[in-house]
């Protein structure tokens, strides 16, 4: 039987991105903003096969009103409970071969 597993990944909240080498086929699936750690977090499952072939995945955070580019993917919005800000997660689209 194919097991999975869920990893948590910190995510860059200083408009730098974050870039994550996740096993291909990988699924997101939540993101939160953790107040005691003061961070962003991204949880994904994962194949539990530790020599699943990997791809590098690269995620950006916006705050509400900043410019967001049309190609990139909305991942999710996550809340700072004791702060007036928003992050919202966005994946950056592979650049194409052509």
């Amino acid at each position: 039987m194919d097991m999975k597993i869920i990893h948590k990944h910190e995510i860059n909240l200083k408009g730098q991105p974050t870039e994550l080498a996740l096993p291909i086929n990988s699924v997101l699936r939540n993101t939160e903003y953790l107040i005691g750690k003061k961070g962003l977090y991204l949880w994904v499952e994962v194949p539990a096969d530790l020599n699943a072939p990997k791809e590098t995945r690269t995620f950006r955070v916006f705050k509400t009103g900043d410019g967001i580019p049309a190609g990139d993917v909305y991942v999710g919005t996550a809340i700072d409970q004791h702060a007036p800000e928003s992050f919202h997660l966005y994946e950056v689209p592979k650049e194409s071969s052509d």
